[in-house]
């Protein structure tokens, strides 16, 4: 063994760690852009 290995699986773990990052900060902005037009909406009909 060359060690090369141990980089290699130190940068997947990295890769899906910003992957993952990515996906949790899209699911907020979705959400919170949601959320934001039910109580929009909410607003407007009462």
């Amino acid at each position: 063994m060359d060690g090369q290995g141990s980089d290699d699986s130190k940068q997947g773990t990295a890769d899906m760690t910003a992957f993952v990052q990515n996906l949790l900060q899209q699911m907020q902005s979705r959400f919170q852009t949601m959320s934001e037009s039910i109580i929009t909406k909410n607003i407007l009909y009462l």
